[in-house]
């Protein structure tokens, strides 16, 4: 099983039990902030990646880290661990988002543009995302110069590259597989 499969199939199992618990948000922050930890201490990384650190030794580090925190979080983590998937653990951050946006008839998209998109303009697109979807929007906007111009909008796995940089790279295309026409001798 593809691993982006695995981690949907955790993230619907703690999704199912934080729904149970009555703690999706909660859970989802927990998570959130344990891969947001996770990602700034190269240190941590190491450690829990590092096959020659004994597993019951990486379990009482996870103990110490999210003590005080959700239950479920922290026996979810103590599962990927045991079971040699916590290099899952941001798959699985993205796929509880997922699920609980999806849950809250939310849906995500991102943005990116080559330069700062002003209020106005972000708020359009927001609305013309909700129109289309029909569920509320949440906007993350992104700043990518090398798109040159244009917009690049991703609404899950769909991904609408209206970019001058995508718009060059068709233009390549046809003009490499482009036939000479004409009075050509």
């Amino acid at each position: 099983m593809a691993e982006e499969n695995v981690a949907r199939v955790y993230a619907r199992a703690l999704f199912g039990a934080a729904q149970d618990a009555r703690a999706v948000a909660p859970v989802g922050r927990d998570l959130g902030d344990f891969v947001a930890a996770l990602a700034a201490s190269a240190s941590l990384r190491d450690v829990l990646a590092d096959p020659q650190v004994d597993t019951s030794a990486k379990q009482r580090i996870l103990v110490e880290i999210t003590r005080g925190g959700q239950p479920l979080v922290a026996n979810t983590l103590q599962l990927l661990l045991e079971r040699g998937r916590f290099g899952l653990v941001a798959e699985l951050r993205e796929a509880y988002e997922a699920l609980a946006a999806s849950e809250a008839d939310l849906v995500k998209v991102e943005v990116t543009s080559a330069i700062v998109l002003s209020a106005a303009v972000r708020e359009k697109i927001t609305a013309r995302v909700a129109e289309a979807a029909g569920r509320r929007v949440e906007l993350a906007a992104r700043v990518d110069p090398d798109i040159i111009g244009g917009l690049v909008l991703r609404v899950g796995d769909v991904i609408v590259d209206g970019s001058v940089k995508a718009r060059i790279r068709q233009l390549r295309r046809r003009l490499a597989s482009a036939e000479l026409r004409g009075d050509v001798q």
